[in-house]
């Protein structure tokens, strides 16, 4: 078998296709702008609320993340940690334009669980940010499947596996089709009158395209209007590394996905049509990230996805050595102790967003810089 590449399972969409995937898209606005054609007297970062007021209240608040599993979800927390970490400290130092929170803390979520059972269908659209990511559908599929399985539970991948496992994920992944349209999805009402896709695009403020990941976190900075040092981590996984997974499996080797051409021509097939809903939802966020670089000014993205690479390269420079990733842990047993020690320090939570102290104070001048720019437009 081969290694399986990134854009495996997207066939070209028809011309109907195309049409629904261009009525379902749209362009995300910057979020303040969104709530001041609502409510004039809406201030930027209302989304930063305390854990108590947004964990006493019917209505979810705070920066909201739903990470599906295998759609840069790590990636994705660390983020949402890191602009929790950064805005609340922003906040709590009051200047000219603005006063101190009353609190110390942004309320962030950011831990496995559907947005149903979130209840964010029911969230307080003026106090909170709703995102998250998805991923080409048959490849979050084979991701899963050699993460959990093969990786994790050391089962041997074969044709035959993997082409079970994409009939039948119920039964090896304890999940059906349609993974990411499901697990985002925002119940309501009029759900007859209204499919998956429209409900998401249209609920979340933002949604990210794991295979557009600079682009992606470009564009969320921009929306949410915070500094672009704040998306910059360290990533939690390589391919073909190791990972760090709950529980007692600690730090895990990570096998690469492989691929045969029988196991291609049926994602190209059968296994699109069992997951339309999610190759909808997939193509419709493409084309939602399209309309919202157009809007928000192509060069200005392609330039500050530039310099979202410039920030990235200076992080690693100057805090890869410093950096102690809970993976992979030191083969002496003397060591490991120490190096778990050092990890946690290391990382906001498990493996996500290792590295932040260094990453603030390498990137502390341009953060400032940007910061003041932002709130004084």
């Amino acid at each position: 078998m081969k290694a399986s590449p990134s854009n495996n399972g997207n066939p070209t969409p028809t011309d109907d296709m195309s049409m629904e995937i261009e009525q379902k898209s749209r362009a995300f606005p910057i979020w303040i702008n969104k709530q001041r054609a609502i409510n004039s007297n809406s201030r930027p970062y209302s989304w930063c609320v305390s854990e108590d007021l947004a964990s006493n209240d019917e209505s979810p608040k705070g920066l909201l993340f739903v990470k599906v599993h295998k759609c840069s979800s790590s990636t994705g927390a660390g983020v949402t940690l890191r602009i929790q970490d950064g805005l609340s400290k922003r906040l709590n130092q009051p200047n000219q334009n603005q006063t101190a929170l009353a609190h110390g803390t942004c309320f962030a979520h950011y831990d496995h669980a559907t947005a149903r059972k979130l209840r964010f269908e029911k969230r307080d659209h003026s106090q909170s940010f709703l995102w998250s990511i998805v991923r080409e559908p048959a490849q979050r599929t084979l991701s899963h499947y050699f993460y959990f399985d093969v990786s994790r539970q050391n089962d041997t991948a074969t044709e035959d596996s993997i082409l079970s496992v994409l009939k039948n994920p119920t039964t090896h992944l304890g999940h059906k089709h349609n993974y990411q349209s499901k697990y985002l999805d925002l119940p309501s009402q009029n759900e007859q009158s209204s499919s998956s896709t429209e409900r998401i695009i249209n609920g979340y403020d933002f949604l990210g395209v794991s295979e557009r990941m600079e682009e992606s976190l470009v564009v969320l900075a921009m929306l949410a209007q915070i500094p672009l040092t704040d998306v910059v981590i360290f990533s939690s996984k390589v391919a073909g590394g190791y990972g760090y997974a709950l529980g007692q499996k600690g730090c895990v080797k990570l096998e690469k996905k492989l691929t045969t051409p029988k196991i291609d021509e049926y994602i190209l097939g059968d296994y699109h049509k069992a997951n339309k809903d999610d190759y909808l939802l997939y193509n419709a966020a493409q084309r939602s990230l399209d309309k919202t670089i157009d809007a928000l000014g192509r060069k200005r993205v392609e330039e500050n996805v530039e310099l979202l690479k410039s920030l990235q390269q200076q992080n690693d420079e100057q805090c890869a050595s410093k950096t102690t990733m809970p993976c992979p842990q030191p083969e002496d047993e003397s060591l490991k102790k120490e190096h778990k020690r050092l990890a946690k320090e290391s990382c906001y939570k498990s493996d996500f967003g290792c590295g932040h102290a260094c990453t603030d104070e390498a990137l502390a001048d341009y953060a400032e810089k940007e910061w003041s720019s932002i709130t004084s437009s």
